[in-house]
């Protein structure tokens, strides 16, 4: 069915080519845009990934109308960013597509830089609503049959996603170097510093295979407690992670469970920030989280297995972040198992002990 759709959006950009006035421009490197479009429709971290980008793009860029076209569930924390003159929501999805179409096609787009969105309604998005000029982040498995109606596109990198977004607006004589992610300046109220250690949990992932198994947070638990009796777990997460939530807590012994603050689903998407800023480390895998921290420069000990960290991991400030990565070559057993709790607990040690 994919490459159905892929070969009927293709046939309908095609009829729209011979109708537009859209031509290849001469030079990348010498645009001055009006209007620039960003796409970034996916998950949190992914957004957070882009947003060297994007400062790099606005500061290329100074005087043109900044777009963001991202997801409902990133609308709390990017309706925050002051980078942005308008930013429209859109589910990825063909069914609604004709209110960004629209809004769009009013704004009169001169460059469209896709970070990260679905193809190929993305680029279909960024020729129908009229792009002078698109340019696109490739993951690598994408059919190449839409390439024509791009003016540059990203190719083979191998190395971190923040850096592959940054290679590819080079070519617009964007600067390229700096890999710091941005967090959105928030008028909440800094929390005073506690006696105590904070330790988060991030619990979830987006899948079971990136999730950190719970008896191994349960052992991680018991051990910092019985080591450090004052210190304060916090678990973070979404709404849909407090079963994963009361399970951890209900395997913990009874005399440490008030030692143990559930925060899962309790705050939105800014709240997050300001409540991971309070933190002394964040344990945690492959998760949106993960980046918050990172960005926030909170200290992390991050987990992966599936997932590799060369590509996703912490790209800053390297001091404050611990990486276990234990790739499991065996389907004996869960695939983060292979990392233990004594070793995380050593790594927590380490960065706030």
């Amino acid at each position: 069915m994919k490459k159905k759709k892929i070969y009927l959006i293709d046939r309908l950009l095609t009829l729209y080519s011979r109708f537009s006035s859209r031509t290849k421009p001469q030079a990348l490197h010498d645009l001055a845009p009006q209007t620039v479009v960003i796409y970034s429709t996916t998950a949190l971290g992914d957004f957070l990934m882009n947003t060297p980008a994007i400062w790099s793009l606005k500061n290329r860029f100074p005087a043109s109308k900044f777009i963001l076209v991202s997801s409902k569930k990133n609308k709390d924390l990017v309706s925050r960013y002051n980078w942005f003159d308008k930013i429209y929501i859109w589910d990825n999805k063909l069914a609604n597509f004709l209110p960004l179409f629209f809004k769009l096609r009013r704004q009169k787009p001169d460059l469209s830089v896709i970070l990260h969105a679905h193809f190929p309604y993305d680029i279909m998005s960024s020729v129908l609503t009229g792009s002078k000029v698109i340019v696109r982040d490739h993951y690598g498995r994408e059919s190449p049959l839409l390439n024509k109606y791009l003016d540059h596109y990203s190719g083979y990198f191998d190395d971190h996603t923040i850096k592959r977004k940054l290679k590819l607006i080079e070519v617009l004589g964007a600067e390229t170097e700096q890999t710091r992610m941005h967090l959105p300046s928030l008028n909440n109220s800094p929390t005073a510093k506690t006696d105590h250690r904070r330790i988060g949990f991030q619990l979830g992932a987006s899948k079971d295979i990136r999730r950190w198994p719970l008896a191994s947070f349960s052992q991680l638990a018991t051990a910092l407690l019985e080591r450090w009796p004052d210190t304060e777990i916090i678990v973070t997460g979404t709404a849909a992670e407090q079963p994963l939530e009361q399970e951890f807590i209900e395997s913990l012994p009874l005399h440490y469970r008030q030692r143990v603050t559930p925060m899962a689903g309790k705050t939105n998407l800014s709240g997050l920030i300001s409540l991971i800023r309070t933190l002394d480390v964040l344990v945690t895998g492959d998760t949106g989280p993960l980046h918050i921290a990172v960005a926030a420069q909170t200290p992390t000990v991050s987990l992966f297995s599936t997932a590799n960290p060369r590509y996703t991991g912490p790209c800053q400030d390297s001091a404050r972040h611990i990486i276990i990565h234990r790739p499991d070559k065996t389907a004996s057993q869960h695939p983060m198992a292979t990392i233990k709790a004594d070793e995380v607990g050593q790594a927590v040690a380490k960065l706030v002990g």
